[in-house]
């Protein structure tokens, strides 16, 4: 019996058709062909870097990951600019592999707009040439590698560290002093998504991205309920 099949019997009957609606949204967004490593790796190391004005390590994304944001990121600032808007902003997710497929371990968004009148959002803004905001991926603290650093890395104050992002570090690393390896293969997605992109509730129609993500988290917590660390959002 191969994991596939293993999955398919541990999951509730009601359960399967959502493996169904999250195999054809991988499959249709060419999620397993397009992710990139998140971490920049020196074989399961994964490599740190100085960031702020104390020089505190944080862990490093890769330049494919660099890349894929800062290309979304400037495709929306430039949509922005123009008053085109085409995008609602960036879906992402973290996530690995097995040969069951794509395992989602945290899905999340980017807005396009901030909290003011239709103003570009600074998790967008920074994209363009920034590090500590990144789309919600940045060096800073609130943001999730400044957070997920300040549990895994020396250096950082007791006061930053939160159970949510020991939950993070406890899946994804083992952290022996200052060598953090990944425990799995940690990769990451992201796409701006708009009116033309297909939803996983296809019948659905055109969703929006904040209804969208509600809708990935709650499939993805009744699929991998033991995988996901979403904490809000989740169907159970």
């Amino acid at each position: 019996m191969d994991e596939g099949e293993t999955l398919m019997q541990q999951l509730d009957p009601k359960d399967e058709s959502k493996l169904f609606l999250w195999r054809d949204f991988v499959s249709h967004h060419r999620i397993k062909d397009d992710c990139v490593p998140l971490f920049q790796l020196e074989g399961r190391r994964v490599e740190t870097t100085p960031f702020g004005r104390d020089n505190r390590p944080v862990l490093k994304r890769s330049g494919p990951m660099e890349d894929l944001m800062r290309k979304l990121g400037r495709d929306l600032i430039e949509e922005h600019r123009q008053s085109n808007i085409q995008h609602d902003g960036i879906l992402y997710m973290m996530l690995t592999q097995r040969s069951t497929g794509v395992i989602p371990l945290y899905i999340g968004k980017a807005e396009l707009f901030g909290k003011g009148d239709r103003n570009l959002s600074v998790n967008i803004s920074d994209l363009d040439r920034g590090k500590g905001k990144f789309g919600r991926w940045g060096y800073n603290y609130a943001y999730h590698l400044g957070d997920l650093s300040a549990v895994t890395c020396p250096g950082h104050s007791t006061s930053k560290k939160t159970k949510k992002y020991e939950s993070w570090r406890n899946k994804l690393f083992s952290v022996d002093g200052q060598c953090v390896t990944s425990k799995i293969d940690i990769l990451f997605w992201a796409t701006n998504w708009g009116e033309g992109s297909q939803s996983i509730w296809r019948q659905y129609g055109h969703t929006k991205l904040a209804f969208e993500e509600y809708l990935l988290i709650g499939v993805a917590s009744d699929v991998f309920p033991d995988d996901l660390l979403n904490h809000e959002g989740r169907n159970r």
